[in-house]
């Protein structure tokens, strides 16, 4: 493509929009005189202005497959600007009561009243205070929104991200200037990363080798690499070549070396270990948690009861079971006065029955209201309730709620499923654990770690941080029940006995036969063939086992049993992509189980619909109710943090307003979605990947199995696909797939800032203790 500097104008009419890209906001267009244009048009939907005369600025090019196309840097609408706004953009706005504004006060006019007496509006007839609260907060928007975008989109940056921009930073004066001084405060945004940033940077002539741009660097690469791994820790070398990598710089060690030296001075960094440096908030974190353990290690309760062979034989009396000599030892600890405990156990080895037991020991010291249990979900939370009949809350529904207190108001808490507990998680929590409060984690080191940064639990029990009670003894109500069983084979790398009749576990067989011969005798393409026309069968095999399901759901739903519906069958894949992946799954389930007739929301390749099973993918504050207040009807609302996982039904849409409701029943929660960006806040849950169950626990759960997901086959992922069906799991798929993922143990080891400071040799390196106490917002 040949272009000119000089810069051309060509006005004209939009006759017709060719193409357009929703992301990138490229559109090819043609104008009444046919005459193609090309470029990124921000301002609004380009098909809101077809008909309109408009006004360019670019170049002539010469395109060799579309010929001469004027590409324009800028397009302005050549009638009044703001009557386009208010016609266009303010929803409801009549072209009447438009004209009648601007002819009264004129386009300066206009915008000096709506820059300081936006009350003159209310002269006007059908503009009443509702009115005028959306065409201020719609004109605010769309004069920050097009002066960043003019600037921003030179650079590529597509028109949600300038609209992320924006809600992020806000009206902050002098936005641009401080963008043009420091790109990288654009890192901040979620969808822009240090590439990104550093292209507008380079465009603004940064300085390739300045301190400012490495640093920066350095802070991205970091969160990066312990956000996608977990490492809450990093070695310098590793680290220098993730920075060539990003910088394009080869043997810069002593550049690095200096900004890190200065970094670690002002304490943006902290070295862990001889070579190993960590970001100030996990090592802050990680280094309070070591602190609540050291301070109770020698701190303890008097004892609870005397005789407690005498108690424990009464209290199984009233259980109705007989503990085992490992669960007897957990309850033993906490009443020989321990106020700290890890009760760690596979599947099925009464982790639960044991926790009970546990907390029924307390209230022989406190009061029942003095003991809470906590879950990272809402699911969990209700499920650990349940079991044990105290009451529960999710983590962060505790913290928000006693927010502005120093401490938790209970004298025991015991947090269930401590695996998925990231670092930064688990020290919100013992940041608001007093001295004197009992505290229980129970967990299962056979599951995935937590999603995020951090290893606690497995360094927890490495390095005995705290008294540890394991159970391993597995128990069934019969011999035809076998979950608990086969995943714990898988656990160790095992096959199981998976071809046995049992009434809570299947393997559907759906192979290709002689699989290894063929794939060894025929070319790429035809065994490619061969794999799709049986993941198809695969996938036929899902839908009918899935369709036994479809009329429970919609009486869980009609008897406003949400939650029981959306547990009730579970879809787990570990890949995205694919026949067997979960969009393709979800779409094929949506089909199956959703016949809504009503109308539904269409939003790029996703549709939504009434009684649509969904998820919450992104930690985010959103605009909510409680049930009752839904109810109610009321018209207040209040800001709730909606979490990665939460599960919730779709319940309402509202194309007025232009608004998604989504109940969450675990979480007391109902959400409202704004149409324009629902597509990166939920999902469709039919199906999900098994880290995204991770915590959870379903009625029924189906894994398909193929070698097309080898590359995420291991036990550890198997183990905890597996155990989150409670009554029900069938596996659907490829034999030897299932053999070769039995097989695979997972032996991933992450590197921690814990595992860093108690594992280091070098008896002259210092430990910083920092006095403050970082404030990791919720």
């Amino acid at each position: 493509m040949e272009t000119s500097e000089k810069k051309f104008n060509l006005t004209g009419a939009l006759k017709k929009v060719l193409y357009k890209n929703d992301e990138t906001k490229y559109i090819i267009a043609v104008l009444e005189n046919n005459q193609k244009i090309c470029g990124v048009y921000f301002d609004a939907d380009i098909e809101k202005i077809v008909g309109e005369e408009i006004i360019l600025s670019g170049n002539w090019t010469t395109h060799n497959k579309y010929g001469v196309q004027f590409e324009f840097d800028t397009l302005q609408i050549k009638e009044h600007e703001l009557f386009f706004f208010l016609t266009k953009i303010v929803k409801g706005f009549t072209k009447k009561v438009a004209n009648e504004i601007l002819e009264k006060y004129g386009e300066e006019g206009l915008i000096e009243i709506l820059e300081n007496n936006p009350n003159e509006l209310l002269n006007f007839k059908g503009i009443k205070e509702k009115k005028l609260k959306t065409i201020l907060s719609s004109w605010h928007s769309f004069k920050h929104l097009r002066e960043l975008g003019a600037f921003l989109g030179k650079f590529g940056v597509t028109s949600n991200l300038i609209t992320k921009i924006y809600s992020t930073f806000g009206e902050v004066d002098n936005l641009i200037e401080k963008i043009k001084q420091n790109p990288y405060i654009l890192i901040n945004i979620k969808g822009i990363g240090f590439k990104r940033a550093d292209e507008i940077a380079k465009a603004l002539g940064i300085d390739p080798k300045s301190e400012f741009r490495i640093r920066a660097c350095i802070n991205y690469t970091l969160r990066e690499f312990c956000d996608n791994n977990g490492n809450s820790s990093i070695d310098k070398f590793h680290l220098y070549k993730l920075l060539d990598e990003s910088l394009r710089f080869s043997n810069e060690e002593m550049l690095y070396e200096n900004i890190l030296t200065n970094m670690l001075a002002k304490e943006e960094i902290y070295q862990t270990s001889q070579n190993r440096v960590a970001l100030s908030m996990l090592y802050f974190a990680e280094k309070r948690i070591l602190d609540f353990f050291n301070r109770r290690a020698d701190d303890k309760n008097r004892k609870i009861i005397e005789n407690f062979e005498e108690y424990l034989n009464k209290k199984q009396q009233s259980l109705g079971f007989s503990l085992s000599d490992e669960q007897k030892k957990a309850v033993e600890l906490i009443n020989s006065g321990e106020k700290t405990l890890f009760l760690i156990g596979y599947a099925g080895t009464g982790k639960s029955t044991s926790s009970r037991a546990i907390l029924e020991l307390l209230e022989e010291i406190m009061s029942y209201d003095d003991i809470i249990t906590i879950a990272l979900s809402g699911i969990a939370s209700q499920r650990i309730s349940d079991t044990t009949g105290y009451s529960s809350s999710t983590i962060q529904s505790l913290l928000v709620k006693h927010k502005e207190k120093e401490f938790f108001p209970y004298k025991a808490i015991l947090l269930d499923e401590a695996s998925m507990v990231n670092s930064v998680t688990f020290y919100q929590i013992i940041s608001k654990i007093s001295d004197d409060t009992i505290f229980i984690i129970v967990g299962d080191d056979g599951q995935l770690p937590a999603i995020g940064a951090g290893n606690i639990l497995a360094d927890s029990i490495k390095f005995e941080l705290a008294p540890i009670c394991k159970l391993t003894k597995i128990y069934r109500q019969n011999e035809n029940q076998a979950i608990a069983t086969i995943a714990n084979d898988i656990r160790k790398g095992e096959l199981p006995n998976y071809k046995e009749d049992y009434e809570d576990f299947k393997f559907v067989d759906v192979s290709i036969s002689n699989y290894y011969s063929m794939k060894n005798s025929l070319s790429q393409n035809e065994f490619s063939n061969i794999r799709g026309e049986n993941s198809e069968y695969i996938l036929n095999n899902i839908l009918n086992i899935a369709s036994d399901y479809i009329q429970n759901y919609y009486d869980f739903i009609k008897d406003k049993n949400i939650g029981k519906a959306l547990t009730l069958f579970q879809v787990i894949t570990p890949m995205k992509g694919g026949v067997l992946g979960v969009e393709n799954l979800n779409v094929e389930l949506q089909r199956l189980f959703n016949h809504t007739k009503s109308k539904s929301l269409k939003i790029k390749d996703f549709e939504y619909k009434l009684t649509d099973k969904v998820i919450h993918i992104k930690n985010e504050n959103m605009k909510a109710q409680t049930m009752s207040m839904y109810k109610s009807n009321s018209s207040d609302f209040m800001e709730r943090r909606v979490y990665n996982g939460q599960l919730g039904l779709i319940i309402k849409f509202d194309f007025d307003e232009q608004k998604c409701v989504v109940l969450y029943p675990n979480d007391d929660m109902v959400v409202f979605y704004d149409f324009d960006n629902i597509h990166t806040l939920l999902n469709l849950a039919y199906c999900l990947t098994i880290h995204k169950t991770q915590g959870m626990e379903y009625e029924n759960a189906l894994i398909p199995m193929t070698f097309s997901h080898y590359i995420m086959h291991n036990t550890k992922l198997l183990y905890t696909a597996i155990t989150r069906a409670k009554r029900m799991c069938f596996i659907v798929g490829e034999e030897e797939a299932f053999k070769s993922a039995c097989k695979k143990i997972e032996v991933t080891i992450r590197e921690s800032i814990i595992n860093d400071l108690l594992s280091k040799n070098d008896e002259n390196f210092k430990i910083a203790h920092p006095n403050n106490i970082i404030d990791i917002s919720i």
